[in-house]
């Protein structure tokens, strides 16, 4: 992957290594302290940039935090149909491994950007159009794996399981985020196993 990146880079022209140095350096400061706080100036300070120059590639704060959340939202799903195309998994396993890469992903990235592009969102009706686009995407592909793994269940049956896993991948944002403190009772990756245990009761019973 890292090869992969870094090719890429090597194809991009300075004025696209510039935007992208941009958002990378405001995804940091949303990380390090919010939404709230950050201005252009503050940005351009931080990239080593004027003003004028950010506001080539990003007219308007908002317009950078626009195409930072898309780009959050685009990496993540651009992995999840990578993962739905590979050989080699059968339904069940595909659908547990489909669900743990969803959890690791929560693990492992900035909670703070992610519940930052949630609230985001939800003032942003094209984007928050796309990310329930997004949504039902991935819910629909859940549910065709339900179906291939239990054909006995009905339509809605599928769609309702479907939802709840869903719900449970997006709420450990919330509750096993990267700045949460974790569980007591639940140590090392003990929370994280037991959503997937969670999951797999739901796909079985």
């Amino acid at each position: 992957m890292a090869v992969l990146e870094a090719a890429v880079a090597e194809r991009q022209t300075k004025g696209e290594r510039t935007r992208r140095r941009i958002m990378d350096e405001a995804r940091a400061m949303i990380d390090e302290i919010g939404i709230e706080a950050i201005s252009q100036e503050a940005v351009a300070r931080r990239v080593g940039i004027t003003q004028s120059a950010l506001r080539h590639h990003f007219p308007t704060r908002e317009s950078l935090f626009d195409a930072i959340f898309d780009h959050v939202f685009s990496g993540f799903y651009r992995s999840a149909e990578r993962f739905l195309l590979e050989p080699g998994h059968d339904p069940r396993q595909r659908l547990l491994k489909l669900c743990e890469m969803h959890l690791g992903y929560v693990v492992r990235e900035s909670d703070r950007v992610a519940l930052g592009s949630f609230a985001h969102y939800l003032y942003n009706p094209a984007l928050l159009d796309r990310q329930s686009g997004w949504y039902h995407w991935i819910a629909g592909h859940y549910a065709a794996l339900l179906g291939a793994i239990r054909p006995e269940l009905d339509a809605e049956s599928r769609h309702g399981r479907a939802l709840a896993i869903l719900t449970m991948s997006i709420g450990a944002w919330i509750t096993i985020g990267r700045s949460r403190p974790a569980w007591p009772d639940l140590p090392g990756d003990g929370a994280r196993a037991a959503l997937l245990a969670a999951i797999a009761s739901l796909i079985d019973q």
